[in-house]
């Protein structure tokens, strides 16, 4: 049988679901390919992927998709590292600028300021750099690991989508999920992606240990985020919350349509 090609977002929250499969006992049936997500979303359009931890937007902009294992990366609050990073009052902000690396946070950045505070600004595309994207906007988004550790100067204010989200509607957000073309027979990935959550659980302590040597990210920061803030178990509750943000994005795609 040949080896799975399974793609995921290269960030400490994907850890958790993606370690066991970098392990000696994985590696006969699986490659991990680390891409950022709107890579990874073309990849497996492509059939370059068997699987792939990718945005849950992509759930809503193919119908040829499905999701698989029931996993993926949610959270109930914030988030911590989806973040916009403003220059002036949010209430002023007029410019943003999208991490080109995204495709759900930006969606989700579009139904806060139109949908949930009836705002019109701008956008523009920008390669995750927080010193050049405020260069040319009032406000930047940031995703991963950048967008939990970033500071800068000129920035007056910070806002955490994931809570921004929640106090718009009461309920949490899912930011990815595993997904597969509608093709791709289930077994024997859901299989694969359970083991490989179940390790990642039984081997959190390690994993927090290992993610803030790789990235520099204090231990107790990373211990927070991947233990009290990540959620990848999707349960009832977090499909309600994603049901709500597909709604969210059509309602902004009719508004789109001339």
């Amino acid at each position: 049988m040949r080896k799975l090609r399974v793609g995921s977002v290269p960030y400490i929250n994907a850890a958790p679901l993606t370690r066991w499969l970098e392990t000696d006992e994985a590696k006969p049936y699986a490659e991990v390919v680390y891409a950022p997500p709107s890579a990874l979303a073309r990849m497996l359009q492509a059939r370059e992927l068997d699987v792939a931890l990718v945005s849950s937007i992509e759930q809503a902009r193919r119908e040829d998709v499905r999701p698989v294992a029931n996993l993926g990366i949610a959270s109930r609050d914030e988030v911590l590292s989806v973040r916009l990073f403003c220059k002036t009052p949010l209430r002023h902000v007029r410019t943003v600028a999208l991490d080109t690396s995204s495709l759900t946070s930006a969606a989700l950045t579009r139904i806060l300021f139109e949908r949930a505070c009836g705002v019109q600004v701008e956008y523009q595309h920008a390669a995750p750099d927080l010193d050049a994207m405020l260069q040319g906007a009032d406000a930047a988004l940031l995703i991963g690991d950048r967008g939990m550790t970033a500071t800068h100067p000129a920035v007056r204010e910070t806002l955490d989508l994931g809570k921004a989200w929640r106090a718009y509607t009461g309920l949490p957000f899912v930011w990815a999920k595993w997904l597969v073309n509608a093709e791709t027979p289930e077994a024997p990935l859901a299989e694969l992606l359970q083991r490989a959550y179940q390790w990642g659980a039984a081997h959190i302590d390690a994993i927090v240990a290992g993610e803030s040597q790789r990235t520099g990210i204090p231990h107790a920061l990373c211990e927070r985020y991947l233990k009290s803030v990540m959620v990848y178990a999707l349960d009832a509750t977090m499909e309600a919350g994603f049901e709500r943000f597909l709604r969210e994005y059509a309602a902004l795609q009719r508004q789109d349509t001339p």
